[in-house]
């Protein structure tokens, strides 16, 4: 059970960080487009999980991987709320915003992970 624990804790991490660097380089378009493949990466799981019938345990997988994706999602706008607010209550004078992170790891991992879920929720 806590290898499980450690995926999901480290799935929320990353996704805060990705959010909060993101909204820190003002690289708004990879944040949105790691936002959009993650909400609709759990729709299709969901999608996918209601359509299977046969056992007591079918749809799990699907079910599990919607939860998972919803939360990264989630972490990804909660890190990048608390970035925003944190900039706007702590700078007084307008700074350069950081440099995006190049190339975009963090955004490509992201989006590995909603089409690893949406194949593992298929292979159920």
């Amino acid at each position: 059970m806590i290898p499980f624990y450690l995926g999901i804790a480290l799935v929320v991490l990353w996704s805060v960080w990705t959010g909060a660097s993101r909204i820190g380089a003002r690289s708004f378009r990879p944040l949105l487009t790691a936002l959009a493949v993650l909400l609709a990466g759990a729709g299709a799981c969901w999608l996918i999980g209601a359509q299977k019938t046969g056992h007591a345990h079918s749809g799990l997988l699907g079910t599990l991987a919607t939860m998972l994706l919803i939360l990264a999602a989630g972490s990804l706008a909660f890190g990048a709320a608390l970035r925003g607010l944190h900039d706007a209550t702590r700078r007084r004078v307008a700074a350069e915003p950081a440099t995006p992170l190049r190339p975009a790891w963090d955004i490509w991992g992201l989006c590995a992970l909603a089409a690893l879920a949406v194949t593992a929720s298929l292979l159920e």
